[in-house]
């Protein structure tokens, strides 16, 4: 996943949450905060993983915003 998102160097992903939803919790969500190596926040990250029930097929989606909430990055694979 992180090869797929804009990263400075330096910059650091820090989880803040994580959590399952659906009716058999097929679908995980991971909430990260971008921080940058002098400790500032950045940007944030919002990772989801779903296998679906039927077939188990897997999709992944990433969406990245900037300090303001605007997204840069919003992929699919």
């Amino acid at each position: 996943m992180k090869n797929r998102l804009k990263l400075n160097p330096g910059d650091e992903l820090i989880l803040q949450n994580s959590r399952s939803k659906g009716p058999m919790a097929e679908t995980d969500i991971y909430t990260y905060s971008i921080v940058s190596k002098t400790g500032e926040e950045i940007g944030s990250v919002v990772h989801t993983d779903h296998t679906s029930i039927n077939g188990f097929k897997r999709t992944q989606t990433v969406v990245q915003k900037d300090s303001l909430g605007n997204v840069t990055i919003d992929k699919s694979w």
